[in-house]
């Protein structure tokens, strides 16, 4: 495969959509759509008293609350996705991780965008007094004893609330790395 052509056919604030001629292995020419999206830091904060802080997060894009980690964009320039993640941390939550480790990263949707993602754990988090989130974002705080996780996310279909794959991937590799 190669990538012979590149054309932005729009350009927002935070999204580019792309078109991308390619050659396959058949020689033949091909086109591809892919969205262009600043990478992403999401954290799975755990409580001293092992509660997790998740988030229910209305997203504009599915038009519904959705319950997920604290996540947020790379976009301001320089900045380490490790200092990012503490950041985001902080603004949505208003919890403060004193300790961040680096679980995994990966393309968010590779067949459709180039977002990476960064996923990090913050043990032993505490609260402060500093919730700061954005103008646009409608965020509500939840609290779940991390013994009772999974229990709690699968019973929240039968009230129709959307878990976040990404949440259920990230309690897959904190399994994985013995940290849960």
């Amino acid at each position: 495969m190669k990538i012979t052509k590149r054309r932005c056919v729009y350009k927002g604030k935070y999204l580019k959509v792309i078109e991308k001629e390619f050659i396959g292995d058949n020689n033949k020419r091909f086109v591809w759509e892919c969205a262009e999206r600043h990478d992403a830091v999401f954290v799975f904060p755990v409580t001293k008293d092992k509660q997790v802080i998740l988030e229910k997060n209305y997203r504009i894009p599915a038009e519904d609350f959705i319950i997920e980690i604290p996540a947020g964009l790379l976009d301001k320039k320089g900045e380490k996705p490790e200092v990012a993640a503490k950041r985001e941390l902080l603004e949505e939550t208003g919890y403060l991780a004193t300790k961040i480790i680096p679980i995994y990263d990966y393309y968010l949707t590779p067949a459709s965008g180039s977002h990476r993602v960064y996923l990090f754990y913050a043990p032993n988090v505490v609260p402060t007094d500093k919730i700061n989130p954005e103008d646009a974002e409608y965020i509500e705080i939840i609290k779940v004893p991390i013994k009772n996780l999974e229990k709690f996310l699968i019973g929240q279909k039968k009230k129709r609330v959307k878990i976040d794959v990404n949440l259920w991937g990230a309690i897959a590799l904190l399994k994985i790395k013995k940290l849960v």
